[in-house]
């Protein structure tokens, strides 16, 4: 991707063999490394963005790296710095904190590719409830390392555009390591998301109708991004309950809950999403080799075919009423029934062929 009209930061080419062996880390993998976040401060913060940084660290561990050093620069009006700190500590999310008097307790949220700014949305806590947990001392719950399971309401997560964006940008920032395989034994936390208008009535509107731009968008909207986070109590076997009953989890509230503001957004166009979610040849003939009747396309997108079998529908276990049942007694007076009827219809046919009709 291109560097953003905003100034972008631009890689210069190794000269010496021992530069080159250690960029062999940044090319680009078959299967890359976990995601990590890097985490920054302003040249202005205010104590309720630094309890917050703390807490999205403690629960983000051990996919971040917190920098200590403040930046005096803003990511919607220069991304050189950003982008710079990103690909020097190998983050490709970020979180960066300030505080001013047009935005207090802001809090932007991003993700780059290639190290270069995809996609990032800016933030302002409304409402906030620090880390707790003591509520779950002693139990096996929210485990360094553990995988969240993650609980998006509301109907804009799926029909607009711009929170179906702000939807996998939440997803890719609190998931951790991508895994194939998921012991749920391990899952062990729950990250609920929902929205709502800032007065609690109104339909909610987006920040910005252009999101597709890659200059500082303008702040408009009126929605309000509610995340929760609890703990997944799940019962012994001890206990004697079964542990595959949903109806014996509890949740258990945590923290951090916020309630952000959206303010700004700003995301990559269709065509730069398009490159940055490409799914390489070598993944894709794996996917395909692992069933059969399966393709797929350019974006990595699997779609398979099914063949299905002549079906017995004369063996299908259907619902019978009572009422509709014949005991054994009236199926066979039936049948004798029906014999003795074919029994009478064949002798009135050998009857009328013995006498022949006469002339009157």
């Amino acid at each position: 991707m291109s560097s953003s009209a905003l100034g972008g930061f631009k890689r210069r080419p190794p000269k010496t063999l021992k530069t080159r062996h250690a960029l062999k880390k940044y090319e680009p993998k078959v299967v890359e490394n976990p995601k990590r976040i890097l985490f920054l401060r302003g040249a202005r913060t205010s104590s309720v963005v630094n309890e917050a940084m703390t807490d999205l660290a403690a629960i983000t561990k051990p996919y971040n790296k917190k920098l200590k050093k403040r930046n005096g620069f803003h990511p919607f009006e220069s991304r050189e710095h950003l982008e710079f700190l990103g690909f020097k500590n190998d983050c490709s999310l970020f979180c960066f904190t300030s505080d001013s008097k047009k935005r207090p307790h802001n809090l932007v949220l991003g993700r780059q590719f290639d190290f270069h700014v995809l996609d990032m949305v800016e933030l302002g806590i409304v409402a906030a409830d620090r880390l707790d947990l003591e509520r779950v001392k002693g139990m096996e719950v929210a485990s360094l390392g553990g995988k969240p399971l993650f609980v998006f309401e509301g109907s804009e997560f799926a029909a607009d555009p711009m929170f179906m964006r702000l939807k996998s940008l939440l997803i890719d920032f609190f998931r951790g390591s991508t895994e194939t395989e998921i012991n749920l034994d391990g899952c062990d936390r729950v990250l609920a998301f929902s929205l709502r208008s800032e007065n609690g009535e109104d339909a909610c509107v987006a920040p910005s109708a252009e999101c597709y731009s890659s200059g500082p968008q303008q702040e408009r909207g009126n929605t309000v991004l509610c995340m929760r986070h609890y703990a997944l109590q799940k019962p012994s076997t001890a206990a004697g309950m079964p542990r595959s009953l949903s109806s014996n989890m509890q949740l258990v509230d945590i923290g951090p809950n916020f309630d952000f503001a959206l303010r700004r957004a700003s995301f990559a166009t269709p065509a730069e999403f398009k490159v940055a979610t490409r799914v390489p040849r070598e993944l894709l003939a794996t996917q395909r080799s692992t069933a059969e009747n399966v393709s797929s396309d350019a974006l990595g997108n699997l779609r398979g075919q099914l063949h299905v079998g002549k079906q017995d529908v004369g063996q299908l276990n259907l619902r019978r009423f009572k009422a509709h049942r014949k005991t054994q007694r009236e199926a066979d007076g039936e049948e004798a029934t029906r014999k003795r009827r074919h029994r009478r219809c064949s002798g009135a046919d050998a009857d009328d062929e013995a006498r022949p009709e006469t002339d009157i």
